[in-house]
């Protein structure tokens, strides 16, 4: 092996530096990821316009193939790296003395060179399509400062498709999962692209020219920025709002994570005008019955004209966040009034029909109402459980819904997730004019429907949804469609996936549901973190980024903090061992505590 090079495994070694202050390397062919920036970080990954790429710090040099027998390099120095494409590969300059790392193919840390480890049974499956799928599809889709450079919004433009069939960047829906995905990775440009997304969607809902902040559904490489998009059903009969408060109530939960994982009150504090602007454009549509009449929410291709059970419930939910925030603050009388809100939308959503959201009869809450009164119902999944998920429904409508979903899990599982247990049940008044798209499974609906597993604490369930997609990445390269059909009803063509190909939604979903959910670290504003998993076997994880490590063994539970000063955690063992009481421990810089599952 050269001078200057080293062999990651665990954690990276440090190596002596090459000799010369100015160095010249000469690398394989493959995609390239350029660190730049200082107090805020940014990326510049290769693509086949952008073959020159300027940063300091660190760059990353990656095989073609993620199943290479060739191994990915990292290469650090102090000052300037400059990476050139070549005939042959890259040549990289430096201004001081580089050190090399090798890597796995797609290595098993972050950008910014924190290390991951998931040592349990099967792991390496969950771990090789958490490092691919970010490797190969979040990184690349970061295009701020290359492909969105020159664009007039080009700080947060993060690309849904590498595929070139969408081009524009899309606050409505996609920032959502983008947004997620990152946040489970954690690391700092990570965290500095999440927040200028919600900056960018911030700003746009301020600049709405109708004054309602809305957020739109898309903002084009132009300028272009779509607020008001209205689609035709199939037999053009019926149409509805696309989104209409889709992006409004996402942001809400984002900000509350973004703040949660950063503890960054300074930067709320800055933007709770704006933050609250993006909440008026949601009470803009509630009537004096607390009902949201919010028009389609995830479904580009499903017209529900009126109100929806989806966005009733999730409003519910952004705006208890929302009065969270406002506590950080001491904003004491816009959380007395978010919550209040909260509460009267929650009040709406467990009524009966047809002033409320629950069919009586059929045990269960519909889909959505249209403006006519009609109910639409075709047993769909989030429309029941997101109720649950936001402490909106009663114990027995809660009985009710676990009932509903065991009774149809065949059907919600073909592929994590199916929206509904009857999708060849919907009319050519309800399917939108581009088809059937969204009657299949979608990394949006896996989401939410892994949130409730995670409430149910059945981590074998999160585990089997996990493999599925890993195993199904693992067969494609890591390249994951749009939407996954399973030649079920619809696309019978031989393809399990239609859509936009080289997408970003199941990358970023599978991310947020392993770390999230199956393996439990997440944000928390009272603690730094919380540690709640929902593992099936012993083992051990480190997540770098988040400076944690974790072993669950038979006779206990082993917590570790590799940060660099002291941190708190909330610890919620009860998956692991039933009966366990949540516990806040504090825990030393480099320190350790052992828990055992023992009930109080």
């Amino acid at each position: 092996m050269d001078p200057g090079t080293t062999v990651a495994r665990r954690y990276e070694e440090v190596t002596p530096p090459m000799p010369d202050t100015r160095s010249t390397l000469d690398l394989p062919p493959g995609p390239a990821f350029m660190l730049d920036g200082d107090e805020e970080l940014f990326v510049l990954p290769s693509d086949a316009d952008h073959g020159e790429l300027v940063g300091r710090g660190r760059c990353w040099f990656l095989p073609e193939s993620p199943t290479s027998s060739e191994p990915a390099w990292l290469v650090e120095a102090d000052g300037a790296i400059v990476a050139r494409r070549t005939g042959t590969g890259w040549r990289v300059e430096t201004d001081g003395p580089p050190t090399r790392t090798a890597h796995r193919p797609r290595p098993h840390a972050d950008v910014t060179g924190a290390p991951f480890l998931l040592d349990l049974p099967g792991g390496e499956l969950l771990a090789d399509a958490f490092a691919g799928f970010y490797w190969g599809t979040m990184l690349p889709s970061v295009i701020e400062r290359t492909a969105a450079k020159d664009y007039p919004d080009a700080d947060g433009y993060v690309a849904s498709t590498l595929a070139s069939t969408y081009l524009g960047t899309y606050p409505d829906v996609d920032h959502e999962f983008q947004i997620k995905g990152r946040l489970a990775w954690g690391s700092r440009l990570d965290l500095d692209v999440v927040r200028r997304m919600i900056e960018l969607q911030l700003r746009m809902m301020r600049e709405d020219p109708t004054g309602l902040w809305r957020d739109p559904c898309a903002v084009q490489p132009d300028g272009t920025r779509e607020y008001h998009v209205r689609r035709n059903s199939m037999d053009g009969r019926e149409n509805a709002v696309m989104f209409l408060v889709t992006g409004n109530i996402e942001v809400l939960e984002s900000i509350w994570l973004y703040v949660a994982r950063t503890k960054d009150v300074a930067w709320l504090a800055a933007r709770i005008h704006d933050v609250e602007g993006a909440a008026s454009g949601i009470e803009e549509y509630i009537d004096a019955g607390g009902r949201l009449w919010g028009d389609v929410y995830y479904e580009d291709q499903v017209i529900k004209d009126g109100r929806e059970t989806m966005a009733q419930a999730l409003a519910v939910r952004s705006y208890g966040l929302l009065a969270e925030l406002e506590d950080l603050l001491h904003r004491d009388d816009r959380a007395v009034a978010y919550r209040a809100l909260r509460d009267r939308l929650a009040a709406s959503l467990r009524d009966p029909l047809p002033s409320g959201w629950w069919d009586a009869d059929e045990l269960r809450f519909v889909d959505w109402v249209d403006r006519s009164g009609r109910v639409h119902d075709h047993i769909h999944l989030l429309a029941n459980v997101l109720p649950v998920l936001a402490g909106a429904a009663d114990a027995e409508q809660e009985r009710a819904v676990e009932a509903l979903v065991q009774r149809e899990l065949a059907e919600f599982q073909r592929f994590p997730t199916f929206l509904s247990a009857r999708i060849a049940d919907y009319t050519d008044s309800e399917i939108g004019d581009g088809g059937p798209y969204d009657l299949c499974a979608a990394g949006r609906y896996w989401c939410w429907d892994a949130a409730y597993w995670w409430h149910r604490r059945d981590g074998r369930m999160l585990r089997d949804q996990l493999d599925r997609v890993a195993a199904q990445g693992a067969a494609d390269g890591y390249v994951m469609g749009e939407r996954y059909d399973m030649d079920h009803v619809y696309y019978v063509d031989g393809s399990p996936w239609h859509g936009a190909a080289h997408y970003y939604e199941y990358p970023c979903v599978y991310s947020w549901v392993l770390v999230h959910d199956y393996l439990g670290i997440r944000p928390a504003l009272d603690v730094d973190l919380v540690i709640a998993p929902r593992l099936t076997e012993v083992g051990t994880v480190e997540l770098g980024a988040f400076g944690v490590r974790y072993t669950h063994a038979a006779d206990g539970f082993t917590l570790e903090n590799l940060a660099g000063s002291p941190r708190t955690f909330r610890v919620d063992l009860s998956a692991l061992h039933p009966g366990a009481p949540e516990r806040v421990v504090e825990i030393a810089a480099g320190g350790a505590v052992v828990l055992d599952g023992a009930a109080s």
